[in-house]
């Protein structure tokens, strides 16, 4: 069945129950009436007029008034110039009111008083899966969230003004409505995405909807079990968000930049992070980790990171520590001004080892080999090492058949001038077991650097 919008789908006895001594309006499971699809307030007030031109009920007041069907504006308790005290059923807590759709309402008492404001929430797209995603909302930046009554894409009145005898609530200033769900791509919506300001008993709509995160579901599989329980284990667990009050300076292409919110990302790849990330947004606890901006209930954060194709894209405001090298050119960082800010280009690759020369007791350093006759070249007394992009020699022991390196391309003028290709010279020994071996290379403009060193077996050391 679908969501009910003529009068004709609503059954006196069947669906609708009209107590007009307690003049109390209730809607009812059945006949073509589903508690999730639910029915229009027009059509709903359509019925009522044409009950009303009845014998039957023109002894007590109408129960309703209706503003505007377009902006979704209606209130009950009043016929627009008297008050009745007309209202929907308490008993069958809120079911009935749940079930009212494509508007907002007043409910009034018999003297006049407004007693509650219920606006109506109206999500606009399609969210996937219907049957699991469950959206939700809150109605102030720190409250909690509340999930809506059903899953799928929403529209429900949801209570945003009440007075002394309901709940003293007045919240008509803010509403954000959210849908996170594993294996998804993240999706939040405030009042101003739609040009509203505020709530109040009338249609509210907000922009969500969803679409398969290939990044997640690539990355840990289609199934939220597996996926979540990922996270516990490594890289994922050392992947923590730390909100602060104040600016944390970082060093981003020489230049100082300002942040609030920093992620720890524990040396793994950016759909590592990225992955853990969502995790944490899907919460409904405090994720600050070691931050100084209090508690922040994932749940209700605001997105901190997006991929753009295979660029990681951050929010205002938000860094990410130790990441991998080979990543740090396809990242976009916002800083606290929202201003753009890349790394310079560093380039990476891998240095490979034969198995004679790995272990204990090994080493190998790269070194720069042009120009010749500059006495600071391998093969020359004040040869230079080369430095990572953290300002490391790349020397140390042979401890894996493949160790992994990064260079600052575009900043570093060792060897030659900054942002030039530069020639290079690795050595590496393992006394009693592999020869002293070199190889030659380039350092270029590239990811993919490629040394390898094969070394012959010693079998002469003593």
């Amino acid at each position: 069945m679908a969501k009910i919008t003529s009068k004709a789908g609503l059954v006196v006895g069947t669906n609708l129950t009209i107590d007009e001594p307690g003049r109390i309006i209730t809607l009812n499971v059945g006949g073509s009436l589903i508690a999730k699809d639910g029915v229009t307030l027009q059509a709903l007030y359509s019925k009522l007029v044409d009950l009303w031109a009845t014998s039957t009920y023109q002894d007590s007041p109408f129960p309703m008034y209706a503003i505007d069907a377009l902006s979704g504006q209606f209130q009950i308790g009043t016929d627009g110039s008297t008050y009745s005290g007309w209202k929907f059923s308490d008993v069958d807590s809120d079911a009935t009111r749940n079930m009212l759709r494509d508007g907002g309402w007043s409910e009034w008492s018999s003297a006049g008083v407004k007693l509650q404001e219920y606006a109506g929430f109206i999500g606009l797209g399609s969210i996937t899966p219907a049957t699991t995603v469950q959206p939700y909302y809150h109605l102030g930046a720190t409250d909690a969230p509340i999930n809506f009554p059903f899953t799928d894409q929403f529209n429900v009145g949801v209570r945003v003004y009440g007075d002394a005898s309901h709940g003293s609530l007045d919240k008509r200033t803010y509403a954000k409505a959210f849908v996170r769900e594993y294996g998804k791509k993240f999706k939040s919506s405030i009042l101003a995405d739609t040009g509203a300001t505020a709530t109040g008993a009338n249609k509210v709509n907000f922009l969500v909807s969803n679409e398969d995160d290939l990044k997640i579901t690539t990355l840990l599989g289609s199934v939220a079990a597996t996926g979540d329980s990922a996270m516990a284990g490594a890289p994922y667990s050392g992947i923590t968000v730390a909100y602060y009050t104040a600016n944390q300076s970082r060093t981003i292409n020489s230049v100082a930049c300002n942040f609030k919110t920093i992620i720890a990302g524990n040396g793994a790849t950016l759909e590592q992070i990225y992955a853990k990330i969502q995790y944490l947004l899907r919460q409904g606890t405090d994720i600050n980790t070691g931050g100084t901006a209090g508690s922040k209930i994932g749940k209700i954060q605001s997105d901190l990171l997006t991929f753009v194709g295979d660029t990681l894209v951050t929010s205002q405001s938000v860094f990410i520590d130790n990441i991998l090298g080979t990543d740090s050119n396809r990242i976009e960082f916002y800083d606290d001004s929202n201003t753009k800010r890349t790394n310079p280009y560093t380039a990476a690759g891998t240095m490979s080892f034969n198995s004679v020369l790995v272990g204990a007791g090994s080493s190998y350093r790269l070194m720069y080999s042009a120009p010749a006759g500059a006495g600071n070249d391998y093969g020359e007394a004040g040869a230079i090492t080369v430095k990572d992009s953290t300002n490391a020699d790349i020397t140390g022991t042979i401890s894996a058949a493949s160790i992994g390196f990064d260079f600052d391309y575009d900043n570093s003028t060792a060897g030659g001038t900054a942002g030039t290709d530069k020639a290079v010279t690795l050595i590496g020994i393992r006394p009693g077991s592999g020869k002293f071996a070199m190889a030659t290379g380039t350092l270029s403009r590239s990811k993919g650097i490629s040394l390898s060193l094969v070394a012959e077996q010693d079998r002469v050391y003593a």
